[in-house]
């Protein structure tokens, strides 16, 4: 079986990200891990989680290397977070399961956290 990587180089293209980050979102979805929602939280909001991606490298800064600071933000924010490797490393893949408006702002949040993180390592 040739990947999209062999094809893109017998075609004479460049691999891009893009397609990187198309052929993972063809690929299967690995099984959830099992975890004891809180009591706090409501079962029907597990229905429609918000997915996103970023660096793996900005993810250990926003959540610690041992992502200690996830149960915090979790109960600050009144939503649910996980938080997966994929990418061989090089992506994380969070979802946010809670309210559509909570996502979107805990969304906004880590998005800001992670814009300050690439300006500040720019800077050094």
């Amino acid at each position: 079986m040739v990947d999209d990587a062999g094809v893109a180089k017998a075609q004479g293209d460049e691999w891009t990200p893009a397609q990187s980050l198309d052929s993972l979102l063809r690929s299967p979805l690995p099984p959830p891990r099992i975890r004891t929602r809180p009591w706090w939280f409501p079962v029907q909001e597990l229905r429609d989680p918000l997915v996103f991606y970023l660096e793996a490298w900005l993810a250990d800064s926003i959540f610690g290397p041992d992502r200690a600071i996830i149960p915090e933000m979790e109960w600050m924010s009144q939503v649910l977070l996980t938080v997966d490797i994929v990418n061989s490393g090089d992506l994380v893949e969070i979802t946010i399961f809670g309210r559509p408006g909570v996502q979107n702002r805990v969304k906004s949040v880590l998005l800001s956290l992670a814009s300050w993180h690439q300006k500040h390592r720019a800077r050094e």
